[in-house]
């Protein structure tokens, strides 16, 4: 075989392109089970959630130098960023920082990427630490979600939200 079309290997068999995993043949969907997850740095990832958590709950009101510290009134052209009034006129200064934060984080994602999305990203944060928590307590473990899942009607699966 030629080496440049691509399939001299069992690694470069690309044919999982030609479907989708969540897609059955028939079109229907494939449900996903999620595993509970478990172990001691899964633990202190909870850890390191609860303090997240309390901090993007209470942020909102925080006050430095009598102001909050983040405030966006667009009414009344009023940005607030850690105490510090920002008017239209004042703009530039703000775009600058702004900039700068971006940039920051831009950065900090290509160097700790990984650490980021997995540990303090606040998507990962509420759907692992608190929806899918909420989804364990209702519905129980992937075990449990795929009985359920085959189960016949019945009013607990239809209060579970089935």
């Amino acid at each position: 075989m030629d080496k440049l079309d691509g399939n001299d290997g069992p690694h470069n068999d690309e044919s999982f392109r030609d479907s989708v995993a969540t897609i059955s043949e028939q079109g229907k969907r494939n449900w996903i089970y999620p595993q509970k997850p478990k172990g001691r740095l899964y633990k202190y990832r909870t850890y390191i959630s609860w303090a997240f958590l309390a901090v993007l709950f209470t942020l909102p009101f925080i006050k430095l130098n009598g102001q909050p510290l983040f405030l966006a009134n667009i009414l009344e052209r009023k940005f607030i960023l850690f105490g510090v009034v920002f008017w239209p006129q004042d703009f530039f200064i703000f775009m600058l920082g702004m900039l700068t934060f971006i940039v920051f984080i831009v950065l900090f994602t290509i160097i700790f990427g990984r650490v980021f999305c997995g540990w303090v990203c606040p998507q990962t944060i509420f759907l692992e630490m608190v929806f899918r928590k909420i989804e364990y307590l209702i519905e129980g473990d992937a075990s449990a979600q795929k009985a359920l899942n085959k189960a016949p009607w019945t009013a607990e699966k239809s209060a579970k939200g089935y």
